[in-house]
């Protein structure tokens, strides 16, 4: 008796990409079209990338209280302030903190 052959193909599933939040450059650019973000208390992986951005002077990192008002975070602080949600601007290079870009890219 003779082999019936299969016409099933495998497809192999695409690498997983890593979220802009997770990536560096995905987040500046996040932040920066949208002025400032909103970051949960659980996502270290953004936290952990703002932190060096933060570092080398792109960003500005905000702790949210628990009565909804913002307090600034020096770097020193930022250890401490993880368990917290985040709220992440774009720096005043001239003007006002978190306001967006027109077209979303670097000044």
């Amino acid at each position: 008796m003779a082999e019936q052959s299969s016409n099933v193909i495998a497809f192999r599933r695409p690498a997983a990409r890593l979220a802009p939040s997770r990536n560096p450059k995905g987040l500046i650019e996040t932040v920066y079209a949208a002025g400032s973000i909103p970051v949960s208390g659980e996502d270290i992986a953004t936290k952990t990338a703002a932190v060096m951005l933060q570092g080398l002077g792109f960003l500005v990192i905000e702790e949210v209280l628990a009565d909804g008002t913002s307090r600034p975070l020096a770097r020193g602080e930022t250890r401490q302030a993880l368990r917290r949600p985040w709220r992440l601007s774009k720096p005043a290079f001239a003007g006002v903190a978190g306001l967006p870009d027109a077209s979303g890219a670097f000044i």
